[in-house]
Protein backbone atom coordinates (compact mmCIF):
# COMPACT_ATOMS: atom_id res chain seq x y z
CA UNK A 1 0.00 0.00 0.00
CA UNK A 2 1.38 3.39 -0.97
CA UNK A 3 1.98 5.91 1.79
CA UNK A 4 0.18 9.23 1.77
CA UNK A 5 3.15 11.61 1.72
CA UNK A 6 0.89 14.66 2.04
CA UNK A 7 -0.74 13.35 5.22
CA UNK A 8 2.67 12.33 6.57
CA UNK A 9 4.05 15.82 5.83
CA UNK A 10 1.16 17.40 7.73
CA UNK A 11 1.64 15.09 10.73
CA UNK A 12 5.44 15.51 10.74
CA UNK A 13 5.06 19.30 10.75
CA UNK A 14 1.96 19.59 12.93
CA UNK A 15 2.97 23.07 14.10
CA UNK A 16 2.39 24.33 10.54
CA UNK A 17 -0.86 22.53 9.67
CA UNK A 18 -4.30 21.97 11.22
CA UNK A 19 -5.15 18.50 9.86
CA UNK A 20 -8.64 17.02 10.08
CA UNK A 21 -8.08 13.52 11.47
CA UNK A 22 -10.93 11.91 9.52
CA UNK A 23 -10.22 13.51 6.13
CA UNK A 24 -6.77 15.08 5.86
CA UNK A 25 -7.35 15.98 2.19
CA UNK A 26 -10.10 18.39 3.26
CA UNK A 27 -7.86 20.11 5.80
CA UNK A 28 -6.83 23.73 5.44
CA UNK A 29 -3.35 23.81 3.93
CA UNK A 30 -3.46 20.28 2.51
CA UNK A 31 -0.92 20.15 -0.37
CA UNK A 32 -2.78 19.89 -3.69
CA UNK A 33 0.18 19.02 -5.89
CA UNK A 34 1.91 15.88 -7.12
CA UNK A 35 4.72 13.79 -5.64
CA UNK A 36 7.50 15.55 -7.57
CA UNK A 37 7.26 18.61 -5.31
CA UNK A 38 7.36 16.58 -2.08
CA UNK A 39 11.02 17.44 -1.44
CA UNK A 40 10.35 21.14 -2.10
CA UNK A 41 7.54 21.17 0.48
CA UNK A 42 9.59 19.20 3.01
CA UNK A 43 12.44 21.74 2.76
CA UNK A 44 9.94 24.60 3.00
CA UNK A 45 8.44 23.18 6.20
CA UNK A 46 11.89 22.71 7.74
CA UNK A 47 12.90 26.28 6.91
CA UNK A 48 9.69 27.67 8.38
CA UNK A 49 10.06 25.67 11.60
CA UNK A 50 13.63 26.92 11.97
CA UNK A 51 12.47 30.51 11.48
CA UNK A 52 9.65 30.35 14.05
CA UNK A 53 10.36 31.43 17.61
CA UNK A 54 8.69 29.83 20.66
CA UNK A 55 5.56 31.95 20.94
CA UNK A 56 5.09 32.58 17.23
CA UNK A 57 2.44 30.76 15.21
CA UNK A 58 2.17 29.78 11.57
CA UNK A 59 -0.48 28.04 9.48
CA UNK A 60 -0.56 27.02 5.84
CA UNK A 61 -3.82 28.24 4.33
CA UNK A 62 -3.41 26.73 0.86
CA UNK A 63 -0.74 24.83 -1.07
CA UNK A 64 -1.40 24.18 -4.74
CA UNK A 65 -0.08 24.32 -8.27
CA UNK A 66 -1.19 27.34 -10.28
CA UNK A 67 0.17 28.51 -13.63
CA UNK A 68 2.70 25.66 -13.52
CA UNK A 69 4.37 26.72 -10.25
CA UNK A 70 3.84 26.23 -6.55
CA UNK A 71 1.48 28.67 -4.82
CA UNK A 72 1.60 28.91 -1.04
CA UNK A 73 -0.84 30.96 1.04
CA UNK A 74 -0.09 31.27 4.74
CA UNK A 75 -0.92 33.17 7.92
CA UNK A 76 1.35 33.89 10.86
CA UNK A 77 1.48 35.70 14.17
CA UNK A 78 5.18 36.44 14.23
CA UNK A 79 7.76 39.20 14.25
CA UNK A 80 8.62 41.08 11.06
CA UNK A 81 11.98 39.30 10.90
CA UNK A 82 10.34 35.89 11.18
CA UNK A 83 7.74 36.76 8.57
CA UNK A 84 10.51 37.96 6.25
CA UNK A 85 12.36 34.65 6.74
CA UNK A 86 9.17 32.72 6.00
CA UNK A 87 8.54 34.81 2.90
CA UNK A 88 12.08 34.10 1.70
CA UNK A 89 11.60 30.35 2.28
CA UNK A 90 8.35 30.43 0.29
CA UNK A 91 10.04 32.36 -2.53
CA UNK A 92 12.79 29.73 -2.73
CA UNK A 93 10.21 26.93 -2.89
CA UNK A 94 8.27 28.70 -5.65
CA UNK A 95 11.46 29.33 -7.66
CA UNK A 96 12.49 25.71 -7.31
CA UNK A 97 9.05 24.49 -8.43
CA UNK A 98 9.41 26.48 -11.67
CA UNK A 99 12.13 24.08 -12.85
CA UNK A 100 11.09 20.83 -11.13
CA UNK A 101 8.73 18.27 -12.65
CA UNK A 102 5.63 18.11 -10.48
CA UNK A 103 5.20 14.41 -11.33
CA UNK A 104 8.66 12.96 -10.58
CA UNK A 105 10.89 15.75 -9.20
CA UNK A 106 13.37 15.72 -12.09
CA UNK A 107 14.58 18.89 -13.82
CA UNK A 108 11.67 20.35 -15.75
CA UNK A 109 10.28 23.31 -17.63
CA UNK A 110 6.85 24.81 -18.18
CA UNK A 111 4.49 23.43 -20.81
CA UNK A 112 1.11 24.59 -22.03
CA UNK A 113 -1.55 21.93 -22.55
CA UNK A 114 -4.91 23.24 -23.77
CA UNK A 115 -4.41 26.46 -21.82
CA UNK A 116 -3.13 24.81 -18.62
CA UNK A 117 0.45 25.53 -17.58
CA UNK A 118 2.38 22.58 -16.16
CA UNK A 119 5.98 22.07 -15.06
CA UNK A 120 7.24 18.77 -16.40
CA UNK A 121 10.43 16.91 -17.28
CA UNK A 122 11.04 15.57 -20.79
CA UNK A 123 9.57 12.16 -19.84
CA UNK A 124 6.32 13.67 -18.50
CA UNK A 125 6.10 16.54 -21.00
CA UNK A 126 2.57 17.46 -21.98
CA UNK A 127 1.66 20.04 -24.57
CA UNK A 128 4.01 22.63 -26.01
CA UNK A 129 7.03 24.15 -24.23
CA UNK A 130 6.37 27.66 -22.97
CA UNK A 131 9.07 30.14 -23.97
CA UNK A 132 10.30 32.32 -21.14
CA UNK A 133 8.58 35.68 -21.02
CA UNK A 134 10.78 38.74 -20.69
CA UNK A 135 11.85 38.96 -17.07
CA UNK A 136 11.47 35.20 -16.46
CA UNK A 137 14.60 34.07 -18.25
CA UNK A 138 16.47 34.38 -14.94
CA UNK A 139 15.29 31.07 -13.42
CA UNK A 140 18.17 28.64 -13.70
CA UNK A 141 19.14 25.31 -12.24
CA UNK A 142 22.31 25.91 -10.24
CA UNK A 143 23.06 22.58 -8.58
CA UNK A 144 21.49 19.35 -7.46
CA UNK A 145 20.57 18.40 -3.89
CA UNK A 146 20.74 14.64 -3.91
CA UNK A 147 18.92 13.69 -7.10
CA UNK A 148 16.59 16.73 -7.09
CA UNK A 149 17.29 19.99 -8.93
CA UNK A 150 17.63 23.20 -6.96
CA UNK A 151 16.63 26.43 -8.66
CA UNK A 152 17.21 30.01 -7.83
CA UNK A 153 16.10 33.28 -9.32
CA UNK A 154 18.85 35.76 -9.96
CA UNK A 155 18.81 39.14 -11.62
CA UNK A 156 20.29 39.17 -15.10
CA UNK A 157 19.51 42.73 -16.13
CA UNK A 158 22.30 45.24 -16.30
CA UNK A 159 22.25 48.25 -14.01
CA UNK A 160 21.48 51.54 -15.72
CA UNK A 161 24.50 53.71 -16.41
CA UNK A 162 24.59 57.45 -15.97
Amino acid sequence: MATDWKRDLMLRHARLFLPMAEEPSRSVGYPHCDHGWQDILLRLCRRIEIALLDRETFEFVRIRQKMGILRVDWDAEASEDTEASIGHAVDLAVARSACTCEICGAEGQRYSKRGWLLTRCADHAAGDPVPNRPGFENVHRLRRWGDKPACITRATTARPTR
